[in-house]
């Protein structure tokens, strides 16, 4: 027989460690992060609901070789699809961001996240790195203590240097003519990614952040022109320039580049993991979460199936 354990264990975290300060440019190619709401419904595979509706039976009898064992063969198979499902998502995500700029660039690159002191990959989750420490502050209340990456963001891009004259903090911001310091994408990227991270700390139901990594390069191959203009000129024709105005100056060959991803090299950071004990089947959540904060005693609303015994 079986029986049911709500209680959730703390996860655990796999992953081979990956350090995204390191270079892994290979013919252009680098690897960025990437971090996007959780689309994924975790469910029970229809294994493991034949096997309760089994296991609810007194007039059953459950082995574990023929009953057991094909259910958690099924829910490994379900997480599985479910990290599949969220890569899938992830290119989904990067291709309608693409679309969404139109001109061949993208949100993820560059990349605006500093990460420098993101030494691991579970570092590098983003509900880890909103609380990466960079510049300390030398006075006001929080004299002492380093910015945190979230404090940044909210800063629009401004961190502690020091002194002024008066004794003052003083506070310096990168260079908006480089190409990393992109602060418009802090309203339309960074702060919609908390505000949902936020929400998950404060409802089990709320959608969680999950972080992956992709290669992207820069492509030798521009984006498509856009189409001829229909602005009918007068002018334009007795400058015999043509019959329509002729695009702003710089503009006639559109964008030289475009940002060109490896949808194929798209990896979790942390993927959904069931507990690797052959006697038990966890339902979502699961053992290990798809980079999702979890806690000893945050209950679980599925539970685990454990087996108590097994009568081959």
């Amino acid at each position: 027989m079986a029986t049911f354990n709500g209680g959730r264990m703390v996860a655990l975290f796999l992953c081979v460690l990956f350090a995204l300060n390191v270079s892994f440019a290979q013919d252009g190619w680098v690897t960025v992060p990437v971090y996007m709401v959780d689309p994924i419904d975790e469910e029970v595979s229809q294994g493991v609901e034949d096997y309760i509706e089994k296991w609810k039976d007194p007039l059953t009898w459950e082995t574990f070789e023929r009953d057991f064992t094909p259910a958690r063969e099924a829910q490994l198979a379900q997480v599985a699809q479910d990290n599949a499902n969220r890569n899938q998502a992830a290119a989904n995500y990067l291709k309608e961001d693409l679309e969404d700029w139109g001109d061949g660039t993208s949100s993820w690159f560059p990349s605006f996240f500093p990460l420098s002191y993101a030494e691991t990959a579970e570092d590098s989750l983003f509900k880890n790195i909103i609380n990466l420490e960079g510049a300390l502050y030398d006075a006001g209340p929080q004299a002492g203590q380093r910015q945190t990456l979230r404090e940044f963001f909210g800063l629009d891009f401004d961190e502690p240097n020091g002194l002024k004259a008066d004794g003052t903090q003083d506070m310096w911001s990168c260079d908006a003519t480089r190409q990393r310091c992109r602060k418009d994408l802090i309203s339309r990227v960074f702060a919609p990614l908390v505000a949902a991270h936020d929400e998950s700390q404060a409802s089990d139901e709320a959608p969680r952040i999950i972080s992956f990594t992709v290669k992207v390069r820069i492509s030798d191959v521009p984006p498509p022109p856009p189409p001829p203009s229909d602005d009918r000129s007068f002018a334009a024709e007795l400058n015999e320039e043509g019959n329509t105005k002729p695009r702003p100056p710089g503009d006639e060959d559109g964008i030289p580049s475009s940002v060109e991803f490896d949808y194929d090299s798209i990896r979790l950071l942390q993927p959904a993991a069931m507990d690797p004990d052959i006697y038990v089947i966890d339902l979502a959540p699961y053992l290990q979460p798809a980079a999702k904060p979890a806690a000893s005693a945050e209950a679980s609303s599925w539970g685990r199936i454990k087996a108590t015994f097994a009568d081959d």
